[in-house]
């Protein structure tokens, strides 16, 4: 185990920093430090810089303001602040555009975004072919995956624990347009290679799946096991050593990025209206041929979606996780909707306070100028 993976991007350009990155940080500031983002714990950023890692902060100010690092983007940091003193350790202090960026609802009632990682070429949605088939959540996860505006692979682990692998392909690629299904084995070499030429140098790749599937497997057989464990990253700083284990950004020895991520079990939408109607391409495209606009697809005549139903070509089954996910999408709207709502109203209240409380002020000036006068 190297406890140093910085040292395998020796340069910005084995981070994915590009011409295009080097315009950016010279408008923002050609002094800044040059990086990427390879974890984000509690408030603070370890970032390669190319052949080092620097911890850096991320105070709360800043995350309120579109600055809140996640793993993969692309940053510069700061030493000094505003006023050219001396920072208590590095901060970051700009984060460039992202080109895609996979995102969930946060957990929580307020309804806003949180992003996973950013700047990513593929997805791989991952699957054990160890345990129960489970479609509606690959579908969820390229719903989401499309919507990040990278390319979802679905990769299933595994295949060694059955003997129909053939069969389990071909009924994942039913639910899979526009999407690669391959079954992988660390154990055998069994697509490894396809594995290895999308984790190509220059390329990022994010591999999104639950706990126990084999993440950690593809990682070790990818990185000739080098890379062991991700939580153990050597950070020059003033801050000392950082652990803790996150979504996390490995350089693969011949080249090319993988971001691991913790496995999540469930993971909301975010405004995924494009991702949904790129996973269910022929449902999206018999909604808009209904005779009626605000078709329930129920008994309505001429109900396109019905007619597709009755003659093969849409799956009962993908209609009704559709219905749901489209229900969760419109829920979403209207708590968003609810949401804004109540900001504008809580701001009116406190704007009539203040201005209640000026008047109020303007009113005891008055009052004492007027007395200031009958003693004179």
């Amino acid at each position: 185990m190297s406890d140093d993976l910085a040292a395998l991007t020796p340069d910005l350009a084995s981070l994915g920093w590009t011409d295009e990155h080097e315009r950016w940080a010279e408008q923002e500031g050609p002094s800044l430090i040059r990086g990427r983002v390879a974890r984000v714990s509690r408030g603070y950023s370890l970032v390669f810089t190319g052949g080092e890692a620097v911890l850096a902060a991320t105070a709360s100010i800043r995350s309120q303001h579109d600055l809140a690092p996640a793993t993969g983007d692309f940053v510069l940091l700061r030493d000094e602040d505003e006023e050219g003193q001396e920072e208590d350790g590095p901060v970051v202090a700009a984060i460039a555009e992202r080109t895609t960026a996979l995102a969930r609802r946060a957990p929580g009632r307020v309804p806003e975004p949180q992003v996973l990682v950013a700047n990513i070429d593929d997805v791989f949605v991952m699957h054990g072919l160890d345990r129960e088939l489970n479609l509606r959540r690959l579908e969820r996860q390229l719903v989401v995956s499309w919507e990040s505006g990278a390319q979802p692979v679905i990769v299933l682990t595994k295949p060694d624990t059955i003997d129909n692998v053939a069969e389990v392909v071909a009924e994942v690629e039913t639910i899979a347009v526009g999407v690669d299904v391959l079954a992988v084995s660390p154990i055998d070499g069994t697509g490894l290679d396809e594995i290895a030429r999308r984790v190509a140098p220059g390329r990022t790749v994010a591999m999104m799946g639950l706990s126990g599937i084999g993440k950690s497997t593809l990682v070790n057989a990818l990185t000739n096991g080098v890379v062991q464990r991700t939580g153990e990253v050597r950070a020059t700083d003033r801050r000392g050593r950082h652990t803790t284990v996150t979504r996390d950004l490995i350089p693969i020895p011949d080249g090319g990025l993988l971001i691991d991520t913790p496995g999540i079990r469930e993971i909301g939408l975010w405004q995924a209206y494009d991702g949904l109607a790129t996973t269910f391409p022929a449902i999206e495209a018999a909604t808009g041929s209904c005779r009626f606009a605000d078709c329930a697809h129920d008994q309505e005549p001429g109900c396109a979606i019905r007619e597709a139903i009755a003659d093969g070509s849409i799956d009962p089954r993908r209609l009704e996780h559709w219905t749901d996910l489209s229900g969760e999408l419109a829920l979403q709207e209207e708590q968003l909707i609810e949401f804004d709502r109540r900001v504008e109203s809580r701001d009116r209240a406190e704007a009539e306070r203040r201005r209640d409380q000026e008047r109020s002020n303007t009113k005891r000036r008055k009052t004492a100028t007027r007395k200031g006068r009958r003693k004179k």
